[in-house]
């Protein structure tokens, strides 16, 4: 199966210029972790996060290893089990974690509205994600959310009964969630506009405060009562219909540079995130994307943090309890692992630019890439390496013809390919 030629193109152009993947298509070329992600579906998506419980995990890789690719398909998975997802992706110079209001800030901003199966891009934010349930909802009767009869439609009633009647820890949270509903029904534009900055977590003006306390909107979501909030967020997906909420965070490699006293205070908030989520956070996934060296440089510092995050063995099928994934330890050989994504994107980047390629001699440079690739002691994954020399080079013998690549020539490429790529890290690792 083979996406749409727009979407080829985006899948190519993107490995193409960074070697990391573009947030949709990923299942088209994802190969070596089925039996991680099949093991998710079962044991957690399917059934213990069905019935209300919550887990953390630690998804451990080196820089390319393949982190962003193995989130994305986690949340491709968690869609399809009618989980709402929020995947927060951060730079390395900046991180939530220092205060826990920024947390669920980052949380709510970060909630993706996602039609399954439709063709349009996603939108973010927990005010669009509101939206785009209620519309599906009035949708399918011909009508408009403000259209005069669409709040009297029996769904329409009856989701909002489900949502007044459904406990949520915080009555402000409550409020507002319904309040935005309403809004949304009434076109109040106005108060949308209010209720949208509190619930995202931002600035609310005094004037804003005082519209929304007419509605039961009280408190000012804060530093004190921000995991409060992520609670009551969760509650308030699992009342608007969705089976839980899966949150990706992908941000460890700042944690490797902060230091100091923001260190300590993000690692604490990071543990009682990890805490909450045992009991407090129904229906919860939430995963943290880290490198290496976060395990064996950041975590030994806290041991409250280390004794929750460490783990005898790697998460797998026959384990699924151990906090760890680890991406060094998939299916399959490495070498199998990159023959496999490369044979799977040739057809994707044939779509992508309306070409065929000689299929015998790009299954031969298939294998020469991945074996310098593997063979070369370079600070880039040679996961990434491998994806974004091959998509280039692929590119140029399309303009200038096909030709075999030799063991020294392959060697070459990803040597250039490398150098390209530790520029282009220092450049988003810069503060300038």
């Amino acid at each position: 199966m083979l996406p749409e030629p727009r979407l080829a193109r985006q899948i190519v152009e993107t490995l193409g210029q960074s070697g990391t993947p573009l947030s949709k298509g990923v299942s088209y070329y994802n190969a070596g972790n089925e039996s991680l992600l099949n093991a998710i579906d079962a044991h957690y998506l399917g059934s213990y996060l069905a019935d209300g419980g919550a887990v953390f995990k630690l998804v451990v890789g080196d820089y390319g290893a393949g982190k962003s690719h193995f989130l994305y398909c986690v949340r491709d998975r968690a869609w399809q089990r009618n989980f709402a997802v929020s995947k927060v992706d951060l730079s390395p110079k900046e991180s939530p974690y220092d205060d826990q209001r920024r947390v669920y800030a980052a949380v709510a901003s970060a909630l993706i509205w996602h039609e399954l199966g439709g063709l349009g891009e996603d939108e973010q934010g927990l005010a669009r994600f509101l939206e785009g349930t209620l519309r599906r909802v009035v949708s399918p009767h011909g009508l408009d959310l403000s259209d005069e009869g669409a709040e009297d439609l029996p769904d329409v009633r009856g989701l909002l009964q489900t949502v007044t009647s459904t406990p949520i820890d915080s009555l402000s949270y409550h409020k507002a969630i319904q309040g935005y509903l309403t809004a949304l029904l009434r076109g109040q534009t106005r108060r949308l506009e209010a209720l949208e900055r509190w619930l995202h977590g931002d600035e609310v003006s005094p004037e804003d405060m005082r519209d929304l306390r007419t509605i039961g909107v009280t408190e000012k979501i804060n530093k004190n009562n921000a995991f409060k909030m992520l609670r009551s967020l969760c509650q308030a997906v699992r009342a608007l219909g969705y089976t839980g909420l899966a949150l990706l965070f992908d941000e460890g490699d700042r944690m490797l540079s902060i230091g100091g006293k923001a260190e300590k205070t993000a690692t604490d908030n990071l543990r009682e995130v990890i805490d909450r989520c045992r009991e407090d956070l129904p229906g919860a996934l939430f995963m943290y994307a880290v490198p290496p060296d976060f395990l064996n440089t950041v975590v030994p510092k806290y041991p409250a943090l280390q004794q929750r995050v460490q783990a005898a063995n790697y998460f797998s099928r026959s384990n699924p309890f151990s906090p760890q994934i680890d991406l060094e330890h998939l299916d399959i050989p490495d070498e199998e692992l990159l023959e496999q994504i490369g044979y799977r994107l040739l057809p994707i980047f044939e779509l992508a630019y309306g070409v065929k390629l000689d299929q015998a001699l790009q299954t031969a440079n298939i294998h020469a890439l991945s074996a310098a690739a593997r063979n070369a002691y370079l600070a880039i994954s040679h996961r990434r390496l491998f994806v974004k020399t091959l998509v280039t080079e692929w590119y140029r013998q399309k303009e200038e013809g096909e030709v075999a690549l030799n063991p020294e020539v392959a060697a070459a490429l990803i040597k250039g390919q490398s150098d390209a790529l530790n520029l282009l890290a220092d450049a988003q690792q810069s503060p300038y």
